[in-house]
């Protein structure tokens, strides 16, 4: 959460500075174009001051008849004999002094309106940050709650499998049972893992090939009905073990699950890429998004990169760089 408010201090400090700066810039240059037309009537008045009193000879910032260094010169024509130019002159520091007392006040203006707009933003931010981490503590401890008591009636329906193992035997349909416990307790990892915010991670060296081999077990009954191929190398890929299995169970089993007919897995160590294919090429089939959008949150943990092509087929890149 700090990262998002910094960024959102950051876009709008530079919004700020660079809005201003393009406004600041046009009123420059207006400012100039009007103290330049000011100026130069000033000076036209103390031209036909000198007509009418020629002993006038201006004042410490204007003159008539100037020095040629230093002053902004003005030419007129004396109407009682034509041939004779009059010159005023403004001092340049006169005219810069003016140009900058108003941009000055125009900055410090500026600079009270910037102050109460970023306090009012912040305000604003801070109070709408803290309903947003108000309400993702009450979400993360619901998912927790329901996650742990799930848990547990998964953890009392595998007690009570194991007591029907020993009077009934290796049964099948018991089979079946414990293989759906383990498979719902497999949905469910990636919320806890995802909700616990004290977890410790533990970097390994992990095979990706292993891992994928082993996920494929729990997809037994839908990979008998789809064609699956496989073209696996070894890859070793620096993550902590839950993450990388809870990424790699639900990438499978979205593949497996929402394909028409077959399934096309491949580990590419050259590129450091998983890809996963399939013959659904959908973008709003249900049950497509809530999986994609919890692993992405792992895959930015590591700093890895997830990408999604939908063309002909659907495709994963996970790229592990």
């Amino acid at each position: 959460m700090r990262a998002e408010k910094f960024w959102l201090y950051f876009s709008l400090y530079l919004l700020l500075i660079v809005g201003f700066s393009l406004i600041n810039l046009v009123v420059f240059f207006e400012l100039k174009k009007i103290e330049e037309e000011n100026l130069y009537r000033l000076a036209h008045l103390h031209f036909m001051n000198h007509l009418c009193n020629p002993l006038h000879r201006g004042s410490e910032e204007i003159v008539i008849k100037p020095p040629e260094v230093g002053y902004r010169i003005y030419s007129f024509e004396d109407p009682t004999n034509p041939p004779n130019i009059i010159k005023v002159g403004i001092k340049e520091d006169y005219f810069q002094e003016r140009l900058n007392s108003l941009m000055k006040k125009i900055l410090f203006l500026e600079f009270l309106l910037i102050l109460t707009l970023v306090f009012l933003y912040q305000a604003v931010v801070e109070g709408y940050i803290k309903k947003l981490e108000k309400k993702e503590g009450w979400v993360r401890q619901l998912i927790l709650s329901l996650t742990h008591r799930l848990g547990n009636f998964m953890a009392t329906q595998k007690v009570l499998l194991a007591l029907l193992k020993k009077t009934y035997g290796e049964d099948e349909n018991l089979k079946r049972m414990e293989k759906g416990l383990t498979k719902a307790q497999r949905d469910f990892s990636i919320f806890t893992n995802l909700a616990k915010e004290d977890k410790t991670i533990t970097i390994e060296y992990l095979n990706l090939r292993e891992h994928v081999e082993e996920v494929l077990k729990y997809f037994d009954d839908e990979l008998a009905k789809k064609r699956l191929k496989v073209s696996l190398k070894d890859m070793f890929v620096r993550m902590d073990r839950t993450d990388l299995d809870d990424v790699l169970y639900n990438l499978v089993g979205n593949a497996l699950r929402h394909s028409n007919s077959f399934v096309h897995i491949k580990i590419c160590p050259k590129a450091r890429t998983l890809i996963i294919r399939n013959d659904t090429s959908q973008r709003d089939r249900p049950g497509m998004g809530i999986g994609l959008e919890l692993v992405q949150r792992i895959i930015d943990k590591y700093r890895f990169k997830l990408n999604l092509r939908y063309r002909k087929n659907y495709t994963v890149f996970v790229s592990f760089t």
